[in-house]
């Protein structure tokens, strides 16, 4: 029977398997280091894994594996001290190889002991797992990126909420007026247009968040048709008037005097250029002006949409086409809104394949957006129903 009868392993069993993590595999550096931490063993693995030959380590100190700050911070006796003490001393760290790299060292330093229980030294046995931190690194940034996410969609639910009520709460007290006995007909019908307004703003919301659940399943489609710019220039600025005048914003329609064949999709221009120009009314201050400007090329029309308002600070220029920016950025001096109606811009645009760009000297030095959208359908460009 054996001595002891928690384990036994056969004689040929032990030395096989001695051979084998000693020589022969590469998968577990095996190190040994006396009571002042001098390398006495190394085998293959830890050769493979570090680069370092048995020659060069053996007499050197266990801190040759450990990296600049963890020896500052005397690592490499604390993992001692902590096996000697605890009786296994775990360790996941960054190691050096020969060369310099690191590697994610995963492995524990155990002590040794003689007869008597004395402490002769321990043993390290360490592998690789660089792959394991790598992947457990990426799962760590997917996590902070669904937290920024759910934040982002809090934030822009909360917005969303908010826009939706700015149009409600006059609907509801017109409602609440026309719904009185004693209300005049004159009044009811005065209340007509501020309840369309109110309608109008809510449809646009609607709309807006539509086409951006199209835009992300890849569904945003384009129907080409002969038109004319410049009326369909006047219509877009017409269909702005009334917002414009409301907050005491100038607008101006600067554009050829002889009409401008084009092919495009016409009421998905009209809606990029309701867009652009509703945005720039949003950030101009009463008194301000917005420009809109057209012009021609030997293949595209160019449109400059200026105001002299809000501007936009340089950390926010990069972002402004994303969805939810302005949501997200609560802070910017932006104002209200959910930001979602510059990144269908960016969409009808490209769909047109054209460009759009952004400038702004940075905060209350007015913003211009730039729009190239080619005179005529490219060709290959097949109208999806």
């Amino acid at each position: 029977m054996p001595e002891n009868n928690v384990f036994h392993i056969a004689e040929a069993d032990e030395q096989a398997f001695s051979r084998m993590l000693m020589r022969e595999t590469q998968q577990y550096g095996v190190v040994f280091y006396d009571c002042e931490r001098r390398i006495t063993g190394w085998n293959a693995g830890a050769a493979f894994i570090t680069g370092w030959t048995a020659q060069e380590v053996l007499g050197q100190l266990t801190r040759m594996l450990f990296v600049p700050e963890d020896r500052e911070r005397r690592l490499d006796e604390h993992e001692a001290n902590t096996a000697a003490v605890v009786g296994v001393g775990e360790d996941e760290r960054w190691h050096l190889r020969k060369d310099g790299s690191r590697f994610w060292s995963s492995g524990m330093s155990l002590p040794m002991r003689g007869d008597t229980g004395e402490l002769r030294g321990f043993v390290k046995i360490f592998r690789d797992a660089t792959h394991l931190r790598a992947r457990t690194k990426y799962l760590e940034n997917e996590l902070q990126a669904h937290a920024r996410q759910q934040k982002q969609f809090d934030s822009v639910v909360g917005t969303v909420a908010h826009e939706m009520r700015n149009p409600l709460s006059p609907l509801k007290s017109a409602v609440h007026l026309m719904s009185l006995p004693s209300v005049k007909q004159e009044t009811v019908l005065g209340l007509v247009p501020v309840m369309n307004r109110q309608i109008d703003a809510i449809e646009r919301l609607v709309e807006d968040l539509v086409d951006l659940t199209r835009v992300h399943a890849g569904k945003m489609s384009i129907v080409y048709e002969q038109a004319v710019l410049q009326p369909l220039l006047a219509q877009a600025m017409d269909g702005c008037r009334t917002q414009a005048a409301q907050r005491g914003v100038e607008l101006h329609l600067i554009a050829p005097s002889v009409p401008i064949a084009i092919e495009l999709d016409a009421q998905r221009f009209i809606q990029v250029l309701n867009n652009l120009i509703n945005n720039a009314v949003k950030f101009t201050h009463r008194g301000g002006n917005v420009w809109l400007t057209a012009t021609v090329d030997r293949t595209h029309i160019v449109l400059y949409l200026k105001d002299d308002g809000a501007g936009i600070a340089p950390d926010l220029l990069p972002k402004i086409f994303d969805a939810f920016t302005q949501a997200a950025s609560a802070g910017s001096g932006r104002g209200a809104g959910i930001g979602i109606g510059l990144s269908v811009v960016k969409e009808i645009v490209a769909l047109h394949q054209g460009t759009i760009e952004v400038r702004s000297e940075g905060p209350e030095k007015g913003t211009e957006f730039v729009v190239r959208i080619p005179l005529c359908k490219p060709h290959g460009s097949e109208a999806e129903l």
